[in-house]
């Protein structure tokens, strides 16, 4: 016989780790194939730290997994089957012949014990195992076979109440199966983490329902569906794609249906010989141009046809607080999702999270938008009908994004409207190039055109070197925003400096705004001499005091729906020869004023957020 090196076998296939949730249902499954009625699983976690005090969030990590049952365990011929790689016995039902070398990959130390009719067996599983390492010793007893996964290679701070319940997920259907045939199976947890979960549970075949059951078919492959239902507080709807009848990968078709959760199994003989050989993931091809002989069903064909099916099952359930979810699910998407035509979505779309029906309608206009792209290119004949509906769309979403902006900046505190605007109009780490993340226009429309410095090398030095300067000489580092237009010769022409200062300043940090706004924007446009105009916003308190002094030192009032914004023209540089436009004005004015303008749009579209 030919050898393996199981070491590097072991590497090769199992590349992105083993979780706890694949190494116990692994040993689970095994054990209900071989017969077992009842599997224990005993999860030990690490002694409590003697210097962890009360209220500590640390966790005790996961040391030991143990795996009991009453199976028929290693007899000869199951011996035989385990030192020997990629066995064929299990064939009929799924088996790879491989499940047990998870064991290696997660823990140090396996040990294995068996007792049978009228034999005991034990043996320490290693890479290097052979059946010479088998120990037997003649007695009998009740059959009982242990797996313990001992001294594992990671350190996981384990929470229990997702793995148990993840474990169960996955085998729901099996143990739910098994109980139709009459078989029932009863698993049973217990742990010692001091987690909230129960120290002992239990999850039985018997015990479970399934709500409907239906099946429908794909290019002569057939799909069955088994629907189950979890109480609140678990929520959602999810897709368990199984092979095999375990479940292989989740589907979440919603997260936040909050009326209880629905889990559809979905079983096939295309999702059976899909599964990957650690079957961790269905290996189905992406797109319709992916697909082959032996996989000639795609991801993008099947998932919506499976959301399809689902959603179809849960809408004839007869059941209170699904009526109520879709009447606020759709309030929802009409106030912040006007742009939407949900009665083109079907009659099913209001059992979905508002989220997940904007993310499946972008991906719709986003192939409407490749499509005409191409048919462009190609020379097709595209009509400007399309052109035009696409514009409007996308116009429609990008004003109901400044909507959903300033209504989050509206609600802010007042005390953190500083921090909160100044994220707004950039966010950190963004360099502005999208329109959707260069929000200068909460200041004032007429920004939306202009480009952000951090997308030139060379304006980001200059920047970089005036910040390091200003902050030498004022002993402060200037709280400023700064954005650049550029002119024929892609040279920066005009800058917008916006300098915040928190609220509750006095009068004298207030003046200090404003002459450091002067200073930041004098320095910088001499630094850059193609710089023609600068417009500076100092976002502060207007109080009668403050604006008192302003009005003595020659500020004009302009328009604001609320509060005082007033102005006044500088001529700054070094020849005193560039036009700056200084106002000043509160965050409350600033954020009350971009409504109004945004309130225009809104109007014009016909929206009423």
């Amino acid at each position: 016989m030919a050898k393996i090196n199981l070491r590097k076998f072991i590497a090769e296939h199992y590349k992105a780790g083993i979780a706890t949730r694949d190494v116990v249902r692994e040993a689970i499954t095994n054990s209900i194939q071989a017969g077992a009625r009842v599997v224990s699983v005993d999860l030990t976690f690490s002694a409590p730290n003697q210097e962890m005090f009360a209220g500590s969030d640390e966790r005790r990590v996961l040391e030991r997994v143990s795996i009991i049952d009453d199976g028929e365990g290693f007899t000869i011929d199951n011996l035989q089957y385990f030192d020997e790689i990629c066995t064929g016995h299990k064939d009929s039902i799924g088996g790879k012949g491989v499940g047990r070398l998870s064991f290696l990959k997660f823990a140090k130390k396996v040990k294995i014990e068996s007792q049978l009719v009228d034999e005991f067996i034990q043996f320490d599983y290693t890479p290097d195992f052979s059946l010479n390492d088998v120990q037997r010793v003649t007695t009998s007893g009740a059959k009982r076979t242990s797996i313990v996964l001992d001294d594992l290679k990671d350190q996981i701070n384990t929470q229990v109440t997702k793995l148990i319940n993840s474990i169960c997920d996955d085998l729901r259907l099996l143990l739910f199966l098994k109980s139709q045939q009459s078989e029932n199976i009863e698993i049973r947890f217990a742990h010692n983490s001091q987690q909230s979960f129960p120290e002992s549970y239990s999850f039985c075949g018997k015990d479970i329902t399934a709500l409907a059951t239906k099946s429908f078919n794909i290019q002569n492959e057939e799909f069955a569906c088994y629907l189950f239902k979890d109480e609140p507080p678990r929520k959602g709807i999810v897709a368990m794609l199984c092979a095999d009848e375990l479940c292989v990968e989740e589907y979440s078709i919603s997260k936040k249906f909050d009326v209880c959760r629905h889990l559809i199994f979905v079983t096939s003989n295309y999702f059976n010989r899909r599964s990957n050989i650690e079957r961790q993931r269905l290996e189905i091809p992406k797109t319709e141009g992916d697909v082959d002989l032996v996989s000639p069903i795609s991801r993008d064909k099947l998932l919506p046809r499976i959301h399809d099916e689902c959603m179809g099952m849960i809408s004839q359930l007869d059941e209170s607080g699904i009526d109520e979810f879709k009447e606020g699910n759709i309030e929802k998407l009409r106030k912040y999702y006007p742009f939407i035509n949900i009665k083109s979505l079907g009659g099913e779309a209001a059992l979905l999270d508002a989220d997940e029906i904007v993310r499946n309608y972008r991906m719709q206009q986003a192939k409407k938008e490749d499509q005409l792209v191409d048919d462009l290119v190609s020379g097709k004949i595209v009509s400007i009908d399309d052109i035009s509906h696409l514009a409007s769309d996308d116009l429609a979403r990008y004003i109901v994004h400044r909507a959903l902006i300033i209504d989050s900046l509206a609600n802010m505190p007042a005390g953190s409207a500083e921090d909160a605007i100044h994220q707004a109009i950039l966010p950190k780490r963004i360099n502005g190039n999208e329109v959707r993340e260069n929000n200068v226009w909460l200041v004032d429309d007429k920004f939306l055109s202009y480009s952000s410095i951090y997308s030139d090398e060379t304006l980001s030095k200059i920047i970089r070197d005036v910040n390091s300067s200003f902050e030498s000489k004022q002993l402060r580092k200037p709280d400023v925003a700064a954005f650049f237009s550029k002119d024929n010769e892609n040279q920066p022409n005009k800058l917008v400096v916006i300098e915040f200062k928190k609220p509750g300043a006095d009068i004298f940090e207030n003046a200090k705004s404003l002459t450091q706004c002067r200073l930041y924007a004098s320095e910088l446009s001499e630094k850059i001499p193609t710089v023609m105009e600068v417009f500076a916003f100092s976002i502060v308190d207007v109080d009668d005091e403050f604006y008192r002094e302003l009005k003595q030192t020659n500020y004009k009032d302009i328009f604001s729906l609320k509060e005082r914004v007033v102005y006044q023209d500088f001529n700054i540089g070094s020849d005193n020869a560039v036009p700056l436009h200084l106002y000043v004005m509160p965050a409350a004015s600033l954020i009350k004023d971009a409504r109004a303008r945004n309130k225009v749009f809104e109007d014009v579209l016909q929206f009423n957020l």
